[in-house]
């Protein structure tokens, strides 16, 4: 066996490029690779060249696979062809038996179902402190005065401390980091973001070890019939109203899926200005279906983000793509 699939493991590095070869010795050419997450892309088989009949695919690359997670999904015709679902079902469909067989001795623990991987129950820290908590005496501390710098630096109001639970901590594991929370539809929390303050750190971000590819952050704040703002980070979502972070350049089929099934007005997308290519790409993606014609996007220029904009869009028209 190359290597079992190991559904919590966290530190060990694994290589992937067989699993990868096996990918493009299928769909050939991925259009779009991040090796850091496992996201490959390629033309899909059956939009890209069964429905349409192109003989090279159409290069949209909309057949987005996670390697990592051994899950699979075409972001335009997923709903009406299935094309969704493992790894293991995507190459038995358009792989040869000699593929298949390479790719179960790679991967032998997988039979067809989602593989599952085991996450922590996520809590604040201990030493979390909500900044409309603080005392007044902690207020007057450096530690305190040093996150709320920074806070004041972010153009971050009290009135958005307090609607999204910020706070800081000044020690323990999350030292010098604010700490923006997450509560799901229920209002129970789901995830946290925790960021430095500092001006000089090794890791900006320490986030908790959690799927925070099934959430969707601060859930419960969203209103589905109004219009929804797609963003990047949570501090970008907290100067939006209805707007919800992908924490990341990247959608997860999570986020697709409850956007496709429960919004039910406009949707605009608004990344920061240097992924301005990501942005397209995502219009495209989820330009389809029941959303279709309801997509939106906004093109920031410039180096500032909706956060050094403090929300600010009124400059930037919203437009649709051809």
């Amino acid at each position: 066996k190359y290597f079992s699939y190991l559904s919590s493991m966290t530190d060990q590095k694994v290589d992937y490029s067989p699993v990868i070869d096996i990918l493009e010795d299928i769909l050939g050419d991925p259009k779009l690779h991040n090796d850091y997450k496992g996201q490959i892309s390629f033309d899909c088989p059956v939009c890209s060249y069964d429905i349409k009949e192109l003989d090279h695919g159409d290069g949209k690359g909309n057949l987005e696979i996670n390697y990592k997670e051994s899950v699979f999904k075409c972001w335009s015709c997923s709903e009406t062809h299935g094309t969704h679902g493992t790894l293991y079902k995507l190459i038995k469909q358009h792989g040869n038996p000699k593929q298949l067989k390479k790719y179960l001795i790679l991967r032998p623990d997988e039979d067809g179902e989602a593989p599952k991987r085991i996450y922590k129950q996520v809590k604040l820290p201990k030493e979390f402190i909500a900044f409309k908590d603080a005392s007044r005496g902690l207020r007057l501390t450096s530690q305190f005065k040093q996150a709320w710098a920074y806070i004041k630096k972010r153009n971050i109001t009290d009135e958005m401390l307090e609607r999204y639970n910020i706070g800081f901590c000044y020690e323990g594991d999350f030292a010098n980091r604010i700490i923006i929370p997450s509560y799901n539809e229920e209002g129970y929390l789901n995830y946290f973001i925790a960021r430095s303050y500092l001006s000089y750190t090794k890791l900006k971000y320490k986030n908790p070890e959690v799927q925070k590819e099934i959430i969707i952050f601060n859930e419960k704040l969203i209103n589905w019939n109004d219009k929804i703002y797609i963003v990047e980070g949570a501090f970008d979502s907290i100067f939006i109203p209805n707007s919800i972070p992908m924490l990341g350049k990247f959608m997860s089929d999570h986020l697709f899926n409850k956007l496709y099934d429960n919004a039910k007005g406009e949707l605009t997308i608004v990344l920061d200005p240097d992924a301005w290519n990501d942005a397209e790409k995502l219009y495209h993606k989820i330009n389809c279906g029941k959303l279709m014609n309801r997509v939106n996007i906004i093109k920031l220029e410039g180096d500032k983000d909706i956060a050094d904009l403090a929300g600010d869009l009124s400059e930037y028209k919203e437009i649709k793509l051809d």
